[in-house]
């Protein structure tokens, strides 16, 4: 029988991933941060922390159909659009840094660490983008670059090394909410504005002044006395533009939360074009996003808590019940706080707060609220909740999506059947096909005006 001779090289031990080396204290002031959120706007308020506090910082701005299409030559075969975003963006200035400035491999390993969320939001996610992250940059040659992940909790799990430069503080995690909570208000401003507007292109002056205005307020280091004065005159400012007096049909979006809240190439700047084919759009808001991770957790450890094996067990479930409590309730009375200097009622924003105990019950019978995984139940409670309160919902998600294609979308099959009038669209964002899917929404679009014109037609 013939030998078979074995590989020379055998791994016995198990693979731990690649390397992520801490960014080490004595490295701060070398280090350039570089760092996006899921939107252009969340990222642009994050300056005024960075600034605060010293660091070297780059904001990459929204992302891009080109970062798509890099991200899918780089990234690994068949995963869903929003890695290949974010991942796009990401490497694509780390091969700008080498051409334009003449840097090494090294040497951009060695000034820059990449900063940004986890994507914790569903069960496809779970590490998927730090590991894609990591083995991207490494197999390009960017050996051992770091990547900074944080969590959607108040405490970062698991703690960030004690040598570490830069820390995922409560304090960090606080001015994450308030960047969200600003990049949410002027993004309510944009979709009350814009369908409206008597010059749009003045308009959107108006709205980029007063988001530079409210910046410049949150880098100063008395940012909680100037912010409130900078949200109520950027209100005010707003308010004073001059609009259309026309009923337009309402829109709703939901979804996937990467394909609904990104406003741009990631979800063919969905809401602008809604908008500029005359209706309005309800906005979409990270900050209700982000109280609703909160509440969907909770709603499952209450559950852990029924059938805790020990004490050890329901003490750790009822600490982190408060704790997430805490957590919600502090982001929306920081919501609530500056919303009444920014007081978007007076220009007819609509970035109301929903009480998801309320919601969540509307969707129950049809979508068990312990699911977890992408919106859960929300997207189901929230066509029941405004089939007859808007004039066309649509609902939004990347393409292969398990939670929103294959459970979602199978159930307001039924939610349609049972309100017919719903104006119901489901569209699939791949990162491409524009015009196919656009034109879908077009009609979805043509459809509404004509629901709305026949309500008004009819006798009262």
């Amino acid at each position: 029988m013939k030998k078979i001779t074995p590989p020379k090289f055998l791994k016995n031990e198990q693979w731990e991933g690649y390397n992520n080396p801490v960014w080490d204290r004595k490295d701060k002031k070398k280090v350039t941060i570089l760092y996006n959120m899921i939107e252009e706007n969340k990222s642009f308020f994050l300056q005024g922390y960075f600034h605060r506090l010293g660091y070297r910082y780059r904001d990459l701005g929204d992302h891009t159909k080109d970062d798509f299409l890099l991200g899918r030559e780089y990234g690994t075969r068949m995963q869903c659009n929003p890695v290949y975003f974010t991942l796009g963006t990401f490497i694509k200035e780390l091969i700008r840094i080498e051409k334009e400035e003449n840097l090494t491999k090294e040497e951009i390993v060695a000034k820059y660490v990449f900063l940004s969320g986890g994507g914790q939001c569903g069960p496809c996610r779970y590490g998927m983008y730090p590991k894609e992250y990591l083995k991207v940059t490494n197999a390009m040659g960017f050996k051992d670059f770091r990547i900074m992940i944080f969590n959607s909790d108040i405490v970062q799990d698991p703690p960030v090394p004690k040598n570490s430069a830069f820390k995922f503080s409560p304090y960090f995690k606080i001015h994450v909410a308030m960047s969200f909570i600003l990049g949410d208000f002027m993004h309510i401003a944009e979709c009350a504005i814009r369908p409206y507007a008597k010059d749009k292109t003045a308009a959107l002056r108006v709205l980029k002044e007063c988001r530079n205005d409210i910046l410049k307020a949150f880098m100063s280091r008395l940012y909680l006395f100037k912010l409130p004065v900078a949200l109520y005159k950027a209100g005010r400012k707003i308010a004073k533009i001059e609009k259309i007096n026309k009923k337009i049909p309402l829109i709703f979006i939901t979804g996937e939360i990467f394909a609904n809240l990104a406003h741009g190439d990631a979800n063919y700047n969905l809401r602008r074009f809604i908008a500029d084919e005359g209706c309005e759009v309800i906005p979409g808001l990270f900050t209700q996003r982000g109280i609703y991770e909160g509440w969907s957790k909770n709603y499952r450890y209450y559950e852990h808590l029924k059938y805790a094996k020990d004490n050890k067990t329901a003490r750790f479930c009822k600490n982190y019940i408060r704790r997430q409590n805490f957590t919600k309730a502090f982001i929306k009375k920081m919501y609530d706080f500056y919303n009444s200097f920014f007081n978007q009622k007076q220009f007819g924003g609509r970035g109301e707060i929903h009480d998801f105990d309320e919601l969540s019950k509307l969707g129950h019978e049809f979508y068990h609220t312990s699911i977890f995984g992408g919106e859960g139940n929300l997207e189901i409670a929230e066509a029941v909740y405004y089939h007859d309160k808007i004039d066309g919902f649509i609902s939004v998600k990347p393409f292969g999506c398990m939670p929103s294609n294959g459970v979602s979308d199978g159930i307001q099959s039924k939610i349609t059947s049972m309100y017919p009038n719903l104006n119901f669209l489901s569209i699939e964002t791949s990162g491409d096909n524009d015009v196919s899917i656009l034109s879908r929404v077009s009609m979805m679009l043509f459809k509404a005006k004509q629901k709305l014109e026949k309500q008004e037609k009819a006798p009262h």
